[in-house]
């Protein structure tokens, strides 16, 4: 019954983002003919003739790792999710589907999980995967020593607490059955516990790989996924190649995947229009948007604009003065002209935000009021915060190196100085700048948060509960005990009505509360070159390479 509900809330959300879709954007009709294109060329070749090539990928920032343990980021987890597969995927319609785990059972109170694994599948070192492997890739996350900033996923396995205390030399949770069966035990219900296996930080890892880099398994990762690591040049390229034992129909199409570390987005473009990038998504140069969007231009087959299950904000860190003060908070939201930044600056393909969940959430409330620009009341907020001329002294709006975000950051600082608020623009690179969001070494920051599971929770509990201070997403250190138990109290309710209107309640609170000033949900501009095929981009991310290949003429 519980695994039935969870495949209800999938669906759900298949249909609610299907119905959202993307203003001015036949981007399904344009799908559905290329799909055509493209199955009536498949016809024509065979299996044997899709092998080989190098895929040219663009990652728009050095990866900060490339250990599942310690991702945080989508950089990082597009390079994982080719190297490392975990008990369970995702596949394009955000359906969960098979990995390592060929079949799971769940008991009827939501709180025992076994998962029958598959027999056939081996690490890239040649090692075999069995139950003792899964049990210490999740161990792993949960070890203090590891300091995994993705520890609080098995928060609720029972054990984990007893473990990091010191009071037990393993988790009593995660037990082995036999040699190919592994039982998680919770201590209470988690109504999204399969999706976060799915996540690429649930990871199978190899023990002996881990033992044998240590601190350096970032850089020499060993995984069981359609891709093995060959090397890794910072701020350059990242270097894959196929798996020939991977245990899903063997060998993936390509040879080999090239990760070419592209920071500035006018050098990328120039890069794929020369052909030696052959995929690149977002953060287009203003410039070639209306130029990629048209129906008829030299991108016409190239195009296509992905809706996605995300928000892009500026926060505050709610514990610094003045930003401590809600007031305060309100009156920046109010100051911030959302609508020109969706409408000029991302030339009308994104949709001003107007609360924290996007659509296509599950629970995404469009009656939600939030903040609409209103300098009048902003500065009346201001007033009443006890600051009637403006903020005194600078303030630091802190960004992530990108024309696309300094752009927004510009537009938002002339905002505030309208308001009376000052800010200094802060640019770094994106290790650097999230190490510097983590600790939070911020008074207002940009960040973007993705989906990692379309559940309301990944984006409440994660990015609001105060236990998640910092790392653990909630990078505004916001801190409200009402809001906290409520977050408790729906991640443990069964799916339906009555859960999701409680994230609706809670998410107003949230707002009224104003740690963040929601700014746009996310849509990704996507170029693939004709050439490729199979590369599929979900709402949440782009998936694993494994069914990707190339027109032989390109290989």
């Amino acid at each position: 019954m519980f695994k039935k509900s969870i495949s209800l809330l999938l669906i759900l959300f298949v249909v609610l983002f299907a119905a959202v879709g993307c203003g001015g954007n036949d981007v399904n009709k344009k799908e559905a003919k290329n799909g055509e294109q493209v199955k009536e060329k498949d016809q024509k070749i065979t299996k044997k003739e899709k092998y080989g090539g190098t895929f040219k990928g663009r990652l728009a920032s050095d990866p900060p790792t490339l250990d599942p343990a310690h991702a945080t980021d989508t950089t990082s987890s597009r390079v994982i999710r080719n190297i490392f597969d975990g008990l369970v995927q995702y596949n394009k319609d955000l359906e969960i589907v098979p990995a390592i785990a060929k079949s799971w059972d769940v008991s009827k109170d939501g709180l025992t999980w076994t998962f029958n694994l598959r027999k056939d599948v081996t690490f890239h070192n040649g090692n075999k995967v069995t139950a003792e492997d899964v049990i210490y890739s999740f161990t792993r996350i949960v070890d203090p020593d590891t300091m995994s900033e993705r520890a609080g996923l098995f928060e609720d396995v029972k054990g984990v607490e007893a473990y990091q205390n010191g009071k037990a030399d393993k988790v009593s949770g995660f037990k082995k059955i036999d040699k190919y069966t592994v039982r998680i035990q919770l201590k209470r219900p988690f109504t999204p516990f399969l999706q976060v296996l799915a996540m690429e930080n649930a990871s199978i890892v190899s023990k002996e790989a881990v033992k044998k880099y240590g601190d350096q398994f970032s850089q020499h990762p060993v995984g069981t996924g359609p891709f093995k690591f060959t090397s890794w040049k910072h701020d350059s390229k990242v270097v894959l190649e196929k798996f020939e034992d991977y245990y899903v129909d063997g060998r993936p199409y390509l040879d080999k995947v090239e990760y070419k570390v592209i920071a500035d987005n006018t050098t990328a473009f120039a890069s794929y229009e020369q052909g030696s990038i052959y995929q690149m998504d977002s953060d287009i140069p203003s410039g070639q948007v209306e130029r990629i969007m048209d129906p008829n231009g030299e991108f016409a087959d190239d195009y296509s604009l992905v809706n996605r299950l995300g928000t892009y904000y500026l926060g505050f860190n709610t514990q610094k003065a003045p930003f401590d003060n809600p007031k305060v908070r309100k009156a920046l939201n109010y100051a911030v002209n959302r609508q020109v930044i969706a409408q000029v600056l991302r030339h009308g393909t994104v949709k001003p935000a107007q609360g924290i969940l996007p659509p296509g959430m599950p629970g995404y409330n469009p009656d939600l009021e939030g903040y609409t620009f209103n300098m009048k009341k902003a500065k009346k907020l201001l007033a009443e915060a006890g600051y009637p001329n403006g903020l005194p002294g600078t303030y630091e709006l802190a960004y992530n190196t990108s024309k696309s975000h300094q752009k927004i950051a510009v537009a938002v600082q002339r905002n505030l100085k309208e308001l009376g608020v000052d800010v200094k623009l802060v640019n770094t690179d994106w290790g650097t700048y999230i190490n510097k969001v983590d600790k939070g070494d911020t008074q207002i920051f940009r960040l973007g948060w993705i989906a990692d599971y379309p559940d309301p929770d990944n984006f409440l509990y994660v990015l609001f509960h105060s236990d998640n201070a910092g790392s653990g997403g909630n990078y505004s250190f916001y801190k409200n005990p009402a809001v906290d138990k409520l977050l408790e109290k729906a991640r443990r309710m069964k799916p339906g009505k009555e859960r999701l209107e409680l994230y609706q309640k809670i998410e107003k609170k949230i707002m009224d509360d104003a740690p963040w000033i929601p700014v746009y949900y996310y849509s990704t501009h996507v170029l693939v070159k004709p050439f490729v095929h199979g590369y599929t981009f979900t709402p949440q991310t782009p998936l694993e390479l494994t069914d990707v290949w190339l027109d032989p003429s390109h290989q």
